[in-house]
């Protein structure tokens, strides 16, 4: 039952559960242009996979990011403790 008292676990249960709602009441399939014709799916998948492109293209970003602040902070050497 300490689980239940997590927060972090909770809001995740709650977005999830929300997620599952949008996607049952987006089920009706639409038609989607794309550069190489049409693709037919339904709306649910299609917001799903532009969730997920948005996502990948946040972590190659940050890790694109998260490489050049480490070239520079290698290249000004290591800060002094004190």
């Amino acid at each position: 039952m300490d689980r239940l008292k997590n927060p972090k676990l909770i809001a995740a249960l709650v977005l999830v559960a929300l997620a599952a709602v949008v996607f049952y009441q987006n089920r009706e399939p639409i038609k989607l242009k794309v550069l190489i014709g049409t693709l037919e799916t339904d709306l649910s998948t299609a917001l799903i996979l532009a969730f997920l492109a948005g996502a990948a293209a946040g972590a190659l970003a940050f890790s694109r990011w998260q490489t050049k602040y480490q070239q520079a902070k290698d290249k000004t050497g290591p800060s002094p403790s004190g």
